[in-house]
């Protein structure tokens, strides 16, 4: 099986200049946990999850700058950076987690399946000719085994 036979082909999207407010509102009112960041060409160019929306609720725990510079290196204080972007962001683009991981419309289930587990990631999204194809989630793995036992 393909990522083509088992994709969702409607993926609710977001551009990178959509507020966080809005990203938060269409996902509890769609019930999803996760959803591409997209450009005008719908290349996906990243992903706004629950958890990255959590940040904003916890900014009071942000990291604290003098942890950064006391580990005095410039990579330090690049995530340092980055991280107080997310936690001050106010659109998709300042929050989202990029790049997204994506998949090929042709790429096998096994290999979607073996990057989903590894990377712990709830969702991929489906690529042809680099736009957005489709979305394939942990749910069409189950809906899987559950057609296995039908058609034994």
């Amino acid at each position: 099986m393909l990522a083509k036979d088992v994709m969702n082909p409607n993926v609710i999207t977001v551009r990178e200049d959509t507020p966080v407010k809005e990203i938060a509102r269409i996902m509890l009112e769609k019930d999803i946990s996760g959803l591409p960041v997209v450009d005008r060409n719908e290349n996906v160019v990243g992903v706004v999850s629950e958890l990255d929306l959590m940040r904003k609720q916890i900014a009071p725990d942000a990291p604290s700058i003098w942890t950064t510079l006391w580990e005095k290196n410039n990579d330090g204080m690049q995530k340092y950076v980055a991280d107080l972007r997310k936690y001050m962001g106010k659109t998709a683009e300042e929050v989202m987690t990029a790049p997204a991981l994506t998949v090929d419309i042709m790429d096998s289930l096994e290999k979607i399946g073996h990057l989903m587990f590894n990377k712990q990631i709830k969702r991929v999204f489906v690529t042809k000719d680099g736009r957005l194809a489709g979305v394939v989630s942990r749910s069409a793995f189950l809906k899987l085994l559950l057609e296995e036992d039908q058609n034994p």
